[in-house]
């Protein structure tokens, strides 16, 4: 366990230079199981999401290096292998292994994964999904075993666009006979990233970035391939929140602000002036936070579930009333209580949190349950008179990058925890 302490009453200024995407890279290094080749990677964040991946792909036998967000990955000698619950349970995306594990020897298994404690987050999608495809699963326990002598292509309809499922889909459509139409498919700037991957190792996949993704199928290529990891959106958006709620001026670089539109149409109904460029958001905040009367949670192109921590700390600040929505995960609010030990005024009653913002926030001792309440909590340590203290410190780092020594360099006082 860790945590890490915050002084707060500073105002967050400067520039920065945003991280490689978590949730773009890992599924993407799932992906490299069907390049029975060598993959290198360049802007990979080094966080410990990645790590645990690294390790996944080592028992599978392929070979690794990283080093300065350089990852060289070789996976021609890589074979089925079950990956221990130790691995799968330190993170959710684990279970995308399935996928190309099936695509590429016929055969894989697992354990239902961990990751952040946030809800239900079932994995039925993906295995009514694996199904469909011809794939023969058994469950023992929390152990998932899963064969396909022959996978085949065909329509599935998702009933949500979960970003896992989609990506499983795909994933595992790689290995199948055939067309795969996947309908009702998650649009997210992920899902583009994971088959621009897909194309690179001889995928043919169309309609990427929509509701309908058909992949014609794929032809293994021989070369190396070069691929580079985008920005972290959800990342930018906390730094950006961070700023907001201290009432502070940066400029976060490396980030395209098309996949972030509905947080910057957030910020700037909450009083904030943003300046975009083609790479970069620059962000000057009002003196106190404008109030939002209504934001709900949904998925791309909506305003995403993993910023709602960070705008319920800058509406527990907001002059006036707001009103979040969690349409995603049922309990990301949960949160607000430990808001509440600061001095915030906030209701939760099923999936609404109603926010009176008050004048000042105080320091406390909080639990960061996952790693985006962790964030949103030490964005609201941030404002608040006095010291806090953010336990649970571990799962910030499953998404972000030396969070320390960026918040030092852009003027907060704040250090690091242990045990």
């Amino acid at each position: 366990m860790s945590g890490i302490g915050i002084e707060g009453g500073c105002r967050l200024t400067g520039e920065m230079e945003i991280q490689g995407s978590k949730n773009a890279v890992l599924p993407v290094l799932a992906a490299s199981i069907l390049h029975s080749g060598v993959t290198v990677f360049t802007h990979v964040p080094d966080i410990a999401d990645v790590r645990a991946s690294l390790e996944i792909l080592e028992l599978l036998g392929a070979r690794t290096e990283f080093r300065d967000h350089f990852l060289w990955i070789d996976a021609s000698e890589a074979g089925p292998s079950e990956i221990p619950k130790e691995l799968g349970e330190r993170m959710r995306s684990s279970v995308l292994f399935l996928g190309p594990l099936l695509a590429r020897f016929g055969e894989g298994a697992l354990y239902r994964p961990g990751g952040c404690a946030i809800g239900k987050r079932p994995v039925d999608y993906h295995l009514t999904g694996l199904t469909r495809l011809g794939a023969e699963l058994s469950c023992e326990g929390e152990r998932i075993l899963a064969s396909a002598r022959h996978l085949t292509g065909c329509s599935v309809t998702l009933p949500y666009p979960s970003v896992g499922a989609t990506e499983q889909l795909l994933l595992a459509a790689c290995g199948a006979n055939g067309p795969t139409r996947i309908l009702g498919a998650a649009r997210e700037p992920e899902i583009v990233t994971l088959c621009r991957y897909l194309k690179m190792a001889g995928a043919q996949i169309d309609g990427e970035g929509s509701t309908e993704i058909v992949v014609h199928g794929f032809r293994p290529v021989a070369r190396e391939i070069r691929f580079q990891i985008p920005g972290d959106r959800i990342a930018a958006g906390s730094y950006l929140a961070a700023a907001a709620v201290t009432g502070g001026r940066i400029h976060v670089e490396g980030i395209h602000p098309s996949h972030l539109w509905s947080t910057i149409c957030g910020f700037r109904q909450m009083g904030c002036d943003l300046r975009l460029d083609p790479e970069g958001i620059f962000l000057s905040a009002p003196e106190r936070l404008t109030a939002l009367p209504f934001l709900s949670t949904d998925p791309y192109p909506a305003f995403p579930t993993d910023m709602q921590s960070a705008f319920l700390a800058m509406m527990s600040l907001a002059d006036g009333e707001s009103v979040m929505e969690e349409n995603v995960f049922e309990k990301r609010l949960t949160m607000a209580k430990e808001l509440n030990r600061m001095g915030a005024n906030i209701e939760v009653e099923g999936k609404r949190a109603r926010c009176t913002g008050v004048e000042r926030l105080h320091g406390a001792e909080l639990q960061g349950a996952d790693l985006r309440s962790g964030a949103g909590l030490i964005a609201a340590a941030l404002a608040a008179d006095g010291v806090s203290t953010v336990n649970g410190f571990e799962h910030v780092e499953r998404g972000y990058e030396n969070m320390v020594e960026i918040l030092k360099s852009l003027g907060a006082k704040v250090w690091k925890i242990t045990e």
